[in-house]
């Protein structure tokens, strides 16, 4: 296992079994976001897309709490006037699209609170497991904001028009059991479990067959958009060229094994009886 990064404001870390972790790491700030943690995810997505191979990323905060959201009290961005505040938003917009973007699963493993734009970025990641003390909230209206980081658009997508102007608009508190019902979460788990789930999924999504996992992962995405007999026809090709490649007679083998080793192993147990 690699080290993680020694930098105080965010952590990367790339395990052996091939799961990367990106740790907001503030926590006596309660994990908001500052330019200059804008400024290491980017580095960090940036070793995920050209030069670290992972089969799955998982995005949580330091010492059991996801995050408050952008820092309010820190100057948004290095510059002046206007350009400050933009500055930040635009790279936290990119940040998210990119995150959005990624050719492997991504889990938002979610302790505590998920409020702001670290909420936007929890949803830009395809799963969100959240222990049961955890709380989502977009309480940008509250401090004269508009929602950022795709907040609106997020939830417009994911709840319709009506309960996400609802949220929005309240700008209040959402609890776990509430979000789970809503299908913003993924799954609950005990707290302080999130990111071992998370990790218990990374250790064997796919079954490492890399190509299979990324050509379902752009399914996913295009039905966001798409109607069903574009995504069928999309869904033709990308069997047609996981039937040819190398990963299937693989797979198609250690399916085999397992099941052989299921059946022995109830096989030694009915003897047992």
């Amino acid at each position: 296992m690699s080290a993680p990064s020694e930098d105080p404001e965010l952590l990367f870390e790339q395990r052996a079994d091939g799961v990367a972790v990106i740790t907001l790491n503030r926590p006596r700030a309660k994990n908001t976001v500052s330019f200059t943690m804008w400024e290491q995810f980017s580095a960090a997505l940036d070793r995920l897309e050209n030069a670290t191979p992972a089969r799955m990323l998982i995005l949580c905060g330091a010492e059991g709490y996801f995050s408050n959201g952008g820092d309010v009290k820190l100057p948004p961005a290095r510059g002046e006037g206007a350009l400050r505040l933009a500055a930040r938003l635009e790279m936290g917009q990119r940040i998210i699209r990119r995150l959005r973007a990624l050719p492997i699963p991504t889990v938002a493993a979610v302790e505590g609170g998920a409020f702001g734009v670290s909420w936007s970025l929890a949803m830009a990641c395809d799963m969100i497991f959240a222990a049961d003390n955890a709380r989502f909230g977009a309480p940008f209206l509250d401090f004269g904001l508009v929602p950022d980081g795709g907040a609106a658009w997020f939830l417009t997508r994911q709840l319709g028009r009506a309960r996400a102007a609802e949220i929005i608009f309240s700008g209040r508190t959402l609890e776990v059991a509430e979000a789970l019902s809503l299908g913003l979460v993924s799954r609950l788990v005990p707290p302080g479990e999130a990111v071992a789930q998370a990790l218990a999924l990374g250790a064997t999504i796919g079954g490492g067959n890399a190509h299979a996992v990324e050509l379902t992962k752009r399914l996913l995405d295009q039905a966001e958009s798409g109607d069903l007999s574009a995504n069928h026809a999309l869904e033709l090709v990308y069997c047609h060229t996981c039937q040819a490649g190398e990963e299937v007679p693989r797979a198609r083998e250690a399916f085999k094994a397992r099941a052989a080793a299921k059946a022995a192993a109830k096989g030694a147990t009915g003897a047992k009886e």
